[in-house]
């Protein structure tokens, strides 16, 4: 504001300075017009950039997306993420701030975003066992787990005691993936949801 103020009393100087018959006045009354028009409208859009809504993609991990544009949103990242597929009525967030992880929410259609409300799965991927080792598992807190093959490549950790939670290794694959639910689940559901994971591309 204060630059401006001096551009318009450079401006006054201007026209007490030259009469309207002196032979530069036209040619320097438009060249500063020309300057103060530019930098008004310079200043516009600098502002507009500082102060335009962000994409609610950025703030990913707050925001219910439908499967579509989630989909698209984690195509567009530095990430590797698991999921079971698009689930009727149900939103997905996911949380990627973590290095080498991805943890994603199937919500309500509707649900708030940050609590995970009546979440249905939670599906979190690690890029391998250094990014695993890293963390602290809750899911397999109790001594009471068993490990199943259920095919030539894929291997599940469960605990028998919650049954609240898979964890999902690959023999031909680094990534190891967890499943965790809300309420204690039968072997033949976690089995089901391990089979549906497929890795977003």
């Amino acid at each position: 504001m204060r630059g401006l103020t001096t551009l318009f009393k450079k401006e006054y100087d201007l026209l007490v300075r030259y009469e309207r018959s002196h032979r530069h006045f036209f040619r320097y009354f438009a060249l500063d017009a020309i300057l103060t028009v530019g930098l008004v409208f310079g200043g516009f859009l600098l502002f507009e950039s500082h102060s335009a809504p962000e994409s609610k993609l950025v703030h990913a991990g707050a925001v219910a997306m439908t499967p579509k544009e989630f989909v698209e949103h984690i195509k567009h990242q530095p990430i590797l993420a698991y999921w079971m597929g698009a689930i009727r009525n149900y939103e997905n967030t996911v949380n990627h701030e973590v290095p080498g992880t991805a943890d994603i929410f199937y919500i309500p259609n509707g649900a708030d975003p940050i609590t995970h409300e009546s979440f249905l799965y939670e599906v979190k991927s690690y890029v391998g066992q250094t990014v695993w080792n890293a963390h602290t598992h809750t899911i397999l807190a109790s001594a009471n787990t068993t490990t199943i093959a259920i095919n030539g490549t894929t291997t599940i950790k469960i605990n028998k005691s919650s049954m609240r939670g898979v964890i999902v290794t690959f023999s031909d694959k680094p990534e190891i993936v967890a499943i965790a639910y809300p309420k204690p689940q039968t072997l033949i559901n976690m089995i089901k949801n391990v089979a549906s994971l497929k890795l977003i591309r």
